[in-house]
């Protein structure tokens, strides 16, 4: 509770009582003899002015003349009217003052994330209760943990892009305002994932193995916060690596294998943020040789030929600087 007191030229004080939201308005006489009917005064708070008349009994102490509720900041005024030329009263007088009604804001909406990238997301929020007083500054608080046991913070216009994150890892961001009379209370959390590149697709799928062929399939796999945007196979004779690759969509026939060569099999995805690691291998063995197809298995083919009527294994033979000789 607050006092203020005006000393009236002619002998009386008038009293502002603030006690919070209420004001209330009072009056006492410098005399203790004389009874005074019919004393004129006002009070103005919120922009309305109300009258009142009151009788000042003989040796009365304080007298309330009236109250009313400040809902905001602002100056409210009392005033006595009557002029009353009497010693111990005096007036007309006016008294005012000001009264503060702000409090620190209300706590923002929970925080919307938006724009989420590998590195930065959008961190968008409206204000709450300004406290009866301007918001001059916002700020927005964000942690890789639910605690905030480290936080960074960053001024904030309502919408933010927070940059410098990590890829595919999760962030809690909270928010809050200010105004002259400080900083209100932290918003509820919201979170969010960065964008990462796909995860390893599972090994592929091989089928339809030739000499210098192989019909390659995969599928989808984790995009990492964004889509897939383009696949490769890659190939070659390591299980660790490959030493070649080239653009896919699946399924795929790959060319150019050598006959009779062990190769390993990779596959791996693109999105926004790049290229996942290599998937685990599949290993398959090219075709060397004539085959046959018997019933669903392929078996080498051996040539034979009729010779006087006899079949025989035919034997492969070359010519080199003019000479011919059995191949090995």
């Amino acid at each position: 509770m607050t006092d203020w007191n005006k000393d009236i030229d002619g002998g009386g004080t008038m009293r502002i009582r603030d006690l919070g939201s209420t004001v209330e308005f009072w009056f006492k006489a410098a005399y203790s003899s004389d009874w005074y009917n019919g004393l004129d005064f006002s009070y103005t708070v919120n922009g309305d002015t109300t009258k009142k008349s009151i009788n000042y009994p003989t040796g009365a102490d304080w007298h309330k003349v009236g109250s009313d509720t400040a809902t905001y900041n602002q100056t409210v005024t009392f005033k006595l009217l009557s002029d009353t030329n009497i010693s111990g009263i005096g007036g007309p007088a006016t008294f005012t003052h000001s009264v503060t009604r702000d409090t620190v804001p209300g706590a923002p909406s929970t925080p919307t994330i938006s724009g989420i990238k590998a590195t930065s997301v959008v961190v968008s929020f409206k204000d709450g209760s300004n406290g009866g007083d301007a918001i001059d500054s916002r700020q927005i608080r964000y942690d890789d943990n639910t605690s905030a046991s480290s936080p960074a913070y960053v001024s904030s216009d309502g919408s933010t892009t927070i940059s410098g994150l990590i890829s595919g890892k999760t962030y809690y961001f909270w928010a809050r305002t200010h105004n002259s009379v400080g900083w209100g209370p932290w918003s509820g959390r919201a979170g969010a994932t960065t964008q990462r590149p796909p995860t390893a697709p599972q090994a592929p799928l091989l089928s339809s193995v030739t000499a210098t062929t192989v019909d390659v399939s995969f599928y989808p796999t984790s995009d990492g916060g964004s889509a897939i945007t383009a696949w490769q196979i890659g190939w070659g004779t390591s299980s660790s690596t490959p030493d070649s690759f080239v653009s896919a969509t699946s399924p795929q026939v790959l060319p150019g294998l050598t006959p009779g060569t062990n190769y390993y099999i990779f596959v791996r995805a693109q999105n926004s943020v790049g290229w996942s690691a290599w998937s685990k291998p599949t290993m398959m063995t090219t075709v060397a040789g004539a085959y046959v197809l018997v019933g669903t298995t392929r078996k080498l083919a051996i040539p034979y030929v009729n010779v006087g009527g006899t079949w025989k294994m035919a034997e492969a033979w070359g010519r080199s600087a003019g000479t011919w000789s059995r191949a090995t």
